[in-house]
């Protein structure tokens, strides 16, 4: 069971969903979308596979958030999220933190950070089989709400608050500064195939 706050595995759920509405040629297997009647941009979404028994649930964070309008009380915590879950061996839970909090000082995002962390050394601590992974932010997001320096900032922020816990990273930001695609706070197929590929490799290693 993948729980997820990640743009990547976003990114999988509309390929899943795009294919079944407009026959996209994202390869997708045999994921098949289940309809949750969620404002698509911040969920919960998810996905099922009933041969493998995989279940994948997606729901972006709370504030901040920039989206469609959208129900307060859809909008949970990180932290809430995690606290109930008991995980195991078959869990895997993904975390993506970044583009939205840009906007804030970053003494904001510590603070969340905070509770973040002790949210999954909590998890890891009743079950230490739960894979946790740690998604930085890519490069790209040059607006008026935020720059490539302000996410830089972020990810070392990521870096320093799970050094100590065993988790995984997905480094989204050196994939695409090491690639000469077009900037976009949203990467094309190309960056977002190699997210899930590495994703993978330390679900299914062998």
């Amino acid at each position: 069971m993948v729980y997820a706050f990640a743009k990547a595995i976003y990114k999988v759920f509309k390929a899943v969903v795009d294919h079944q509405r407009e026959n996209t040629d994202w390869e997708i297997g045999t994921l098949k979308p289940m309809d949750l009647h969620a404002t698509y941009q911040t969920g919960p979404l998810m996905v099922v596979e009933t041969a493998q028994n995989i279940v994948l649930h997606w729901r972006a964070h709370s504030w901040p958030l920039r989206s469609l309008r959208t129900p307060v009380a859809s909008l949970h915590s990180v932290v809430r999220e995690l606290g109930g879950l008991a995980g195991g061996p078959h869990t895997v839970v993904v975390l993506g933190l970044g583009a939205h909090f840009t906007t804030f000082p970053p003494s904001i995002f510590v603070r969340r950070l905070a509770g973040i962390r002790a949210a999954v050394a909590a998890l890891l601590a009743r079950e230490p089989h739960t894979l946790v992974v740690i998604k930085l932010a890519n490069t790209g997001y040059k607006s008026v709400y935020g720059s490539d320096w302000f996410t830089l900032q972020m990810n070392r922020l990521l870096r320093a608050a799970f050094a100590d816990l065993r988790v995984a990273f997905v480094d989204a930001w050196e994939m695409t500064s090491s690639l000469a695609l077009r900037d976009s706070i949203h990467p094309g197929r190309l960056i977002v195939r190699n997210e899930v590929d590495f994703l993978l490799s330390f679900i299914c290693p062998t």
